[in-house]
């Protein structure tokens, strides 16, 4: 089932050496906001490469870029669009997100939707430009998803006509291709990662500890060192608060501040450099997740940022994931360098 949240967002992006200047911006956003408010999204994604922000129009052009500004941060970007969210709840939950992901993208790869898609512990959550929306759900329908109904009457009016039939099939070929003019990297880290829930009503408790983890990661370190290749991810919508990290910083909560599967997965974290792309590009995420998902048949989670491709999978699974990407890795940077700009 997919839902159209009534979340309008904006995307930034700013060097993790910049982090001290939005303390007030992050404080703001967590703490200070209406989180209960239907139209509340906020998320926060750290790796080596960036920080990556998903906030209100409001609080990205009020407060994040105003203080990087002042602060003269020369290596910022945010989005010139507005986009809007789209909700997708799925009963196998994280045991078929890699499915899900592939089964989304491909379609709206296909149709030339640049998206941003990012996995949660209660959901997932697909970003495309709102003025791209209604364009989005028709083909979606098309493909027979399924979305909530009072959701679409409340954002669209009413369901939208349905689209011209076109078949499954993912053609890249476009004169308004772009060529990347760096290599494809890749980068795997170390740390074992869990995808967990925060409980809201522990909200008290746990309130100072992700403050010290979203602004001051050196209070967290036991030598007081910034650590580079740090991955960190936390989401918060109405529905809930999703963190993706280590032990060491889910050992910072009380057991009872986290909501968590009895079987908990354990992922590792395949980064994709994206360098020399761009937020109007279509089919990363499908051309990044089919492989895996859809071919290798490897369940995996997916967070996108402006600079990279953050695929989780889990880690047993990551010798073969490494061998499927690798064996893919030349096809897979044709596909980055000739994937067509999104459509006006």
């Amino acid at each position: 089932m997919i839902t159209i949240l009534p979340s309008k967002v904006k995307l930034l992006h700013f060097p993790r050496s910049h982090l001290p200047h939005v303390t007030h911006a992050i404080v703001k956003s967590c703490f200070f906001e209406d989180t209960k408010d239907s139209q509340y999204f906020f998320s926060f994604t750290e790796n080596a490469y960036e920080i990556s922000i998903v906030a209100s129009k409001q609080i990205i052009e009020n407060d994040f870029v105003p203080s990087l500004s002042m602060a003269q941060c020369h290596d910022m970007s945010s989005s010139s669009d507005s986009y809007r969210v789209l909700q997708v709840d799925d009963e196998g939950g994280q045991d078929s997100s890699g499915k899900r992901i592939s089964d989304l993208s491909g379609p709206l790869a296909q149709g030339k939707f640049s998206i941003f898609y990012m996995s949660t512990y209660q959901t997932d959550f697909v970003l495309v430009k709102e003025r791209k929306l209604k364009q989005a759900v028709q083909l979606l329908q098309k493909h027979e998803f399924e979305f909530d109904l009072d959701s679409i009457e409340q954002h669209l009016g009413g369901s939208p006509p349905p689209m011209p039939f076109s078949d499954n099939r993912l053609s890249m070929e476009s004169d308004a291709s772009l060529a990347l003019e760096e290599e494809f990297e890749k980068s795997v880290l170390t740390d074992e990662l869990q995808c967990v829930g925060l409980n809201p009503h522990c909200r008290s408790d746990w309130a100072m500890t992700v403050l010290k983890i979203l602004s001051y990661p050196e209070l967290i370190s036991p030598d007081g060192s910034q650590d580079d290749t740090r991955f960190f991810s936390y989401t918060a919508s109405s529905d809930g608060i999703s963190l993706i990290a280590n032990q060491n910083i889910l050992d910072l909560f009380e057991p009872d501040a986290i909501f968590q599967d009895e079987e908990s997965q354990t992922y590792r974290v395949i980064q994709v450099s994206l360098a020399g792309s761009h937020l109007d590009r279509c089919g990363i995420v499908w051309s990044i997740s089919h492989p895996l998902a859809a071919e290798a048949h490897i369940n995996l989670l997916y967070l996108s940022t402006f600079k990279s491709a953050n695929v989780l999978v889990r880690s047993e699974d990551l010798e073969e994931a490494e061998s499927v990407l690798a064996d893919d890795l030349e096809n897979i940077r044709g596909m980055l360098a000739e994937v067509v700009l999104e459509s006006i």
